[in-house]
């Protein structure tokens, strides 16, 4: 990487978290954050990876900490997006369509390897809250790559609804959350993605969008 890209790089970053800082400040005096979280939250708790609450936030049992780690996780992932869909990615065309498996399996998709490994639904209260009339379903997913570089990001995915409905990410209340950033050839990232959903709606797909393609593609089956 070349000094001044570097260097620019480095403005953005710093400019995209003051803005997420400015944003999450005013969603915290909207009411976003959950005050009544405590010790006994537990966060997605299962599986060989289970999700837990970040101990800092529940262990400092005042609403200025968790709302200042709220602040920091918020404007880090803004930052590490900006900084990953700003990287170069190996040239490549997206495949339109890629037979789907089940939780548990692996597909290949676009360079990438993925795996869901679990669902939580709904996913248990955490840091943040949930819209009145939506519920929050929790997806542990690892992606790895193959042959090439590749960038990886919360944001790249989607949920897809039995009738036909695409939800995008939502901060999740586990962890390990699913971050962003590039990966080395044979490396793999693990972590937690969380959707907000209506009550009522059923989950079908998890979906991946590829950049300069408009439509997502679903990867894995959730039914």
């Amino acid at each position: 990487m070349t000094m001044p890209r570097a260097a620019g790089l480095l403005v953005l970053s710093v400019l995209v978290s003051a803005v997420g800082i400015i944003l999450l400040v005013a969603r915290v005096q909207s009411g976003i954050l959950n005050s009544e979280i405590d010790s006994r939250s537990t966060g997605a708790g299962v599986g060989d990876n289970p999700a837990t609450p970040q101990g800092s936030i529940y262990e400092s049992g005042g609403s200025a900490g968790a709302t200042i780690t709220a602040v920091i996780r918020e404007a880090t992932m803004l930052s590490a997006t900006a900084i990953a869909e700003l990287t170069p990615r190996p040239s490549r065309s997206a495949t339109a369509v890629v037979g789907m498996v089940g939780i548990g399996q692996t597909v290949e998709f676009n360079g990438s390897r993925y795996t869901v490994h679990q669902v939580v639904d709904p996913e248990p209260p955490g840091l943040f809250q949930t819209a009145v009339g939506n519920r929050r379903v929790a997806i542990e997913v690892t992606q790895e790559a193959m042959t090439a570089r590749q960038s990886y990001s919360f944001a790249s995915f989607k949920l897809l609804d039995a009738s036909g409905v695409e939800y995008t990410w939502a901060i999740t209340n586990s962890t390990p959350g699913f971050q962003s950033g590039q990966l080395q050839p044979g490396e793999s990232r693990r972590g937690w993605l969380s959707f907000q959903v209506p009550v009522g709606a059923r989950v079908a797909a998890l979906e991946v969008t590829i950049p300069g393609q408009a439509k997502a593609v679903p990867i894995v089956s959730l039914k």
